[in-house]
């Protein structure tokens, strides 16, 4: 009796969008991601009006104009001494001649096998 290929199938299901065949019960398509279900998605209640946290600033349409008289305005931000010193570091990123010569003619060595036709 010879063995029954479309087992192979059982446990699977078909995404309605792209028809990729997955597990039966995953989330989402592993071919083109798109969501099957909202059961991954958590119910929350909306926060009431009074505890959601405004922070009112104003802003100066200036600062994004981009004709040609406009000035860069002057911006202030806080100063802070967090940052000690920045020894120990090294920004000196200069090429050193370590004696390694380089050839002129690389190819000259290598040697580079013919092209084949298909």
């Amino acid at each position: 009796m010879s063995k029954d290929s479309l087992k192979l199938f059982v446990g699977k299901a078909n995404c309605p969008s792209c028809g990729c065949i997955e597990n039966i019960g995953s989330f989402r398509c592993v071919g083109c991601g798109s969501f099957h279900s909202t059961a991954h998605l958590v119910e929350r209640d909306v926060p009431p009006p009074e505890m959601r946290e405004v922070i009112e600033q104003t802003v100066n349409p200036m600062a994004y104009s981009i004709g040609p008289n406009q000035r860069i305005i002057e911006e202030s931000f806080e100063q802070t001494d967090d940052v000690k010193s920045w020894e120990g570091g090294s920004t000196d990123f200069s090429f050193t001649d370590d004696g390694v010569k380089i050839q002129a003619n690389p190819t000259k060595d290598i040697e580079i096998p013919k092209s084949e036709e298909l």
